[in-house]
């Protein structure tokens, strides 16, 4: 009878190899900006045409919070419109007479959700008067379907926290 026997190092080799091959698998799909080449030879990775979530943007794009106490004015996205990338918003609040909103707490916190991940990249938000704040880096770094979500808080009276979130979509 002949029997055969495995050197513990190839069968080790074979595992770590393995590994390799998921994490580079892993790395591909989703977050490596880049592997998402756009080769002129096989067209965008994504295109925004069919996207039905999407709202299309331009200056002034309105969204009303959750509670319906505020509204959120995209006033200005550079570049515009979104893209792939380091974005930066100016964003107005009012609340429902239309009375722009100073003295908030605002947070963006862009997520795709076909992916189930965040942006990699904390946005920093600068209150300008007004009621206008500045987003920046808002960091969509893959093309697709994003939620950005606006979360806010009245800071002078206590209020509760509400949230506005524009759909967008990034074109490959």
């Amino acid at each position: 009878m002949n029997t055969m026997r495995l050197n513990p190092m190839t069968i080790s080799s074979a595992r770590r190899a393995g590994a390799m091959i998921v994490l580079a698998t892993a790395a591909v799909g989703c977050g490596s900006p880049d592997a998402m080449v756009d080769d002129a030879s096989t067209g965008p990775l994504y295109s925004c045409a069919a996207e039905t979530r999407a709202v299309p943007y331009a200056p002034n794009v309105t969204r009303t919070s959750a509670s319906g106490n505020y509204k959120a004015i995209l006033l200005q996205s550079t570049p515009a419109p979104p893209s792939r990338g380091s974005d930066a918003w100016t964003v107005k609040f009012v609340d429902a007479n239309d009375v722009a909103q100073d003295g908030l707490t605002v947070s963006a916190a862009p997520f795709m959700p076909d992916h189930g991940h965040p942006s990699t990249i904390k946005a920093v938000v600068t209150p300008l008067g007004a009621g206008e704040y500045s987003m920046t880096p808002l960091y969509l770094y893959m093309p697709g379907y994003w939620e950005v979500t606006l979360t806010l808080k009245p800071s002078a009276d206590g209020g509760a926290t509400d949230s506005v979130m524009f759909p967008i979509c990034i074109p490959g």
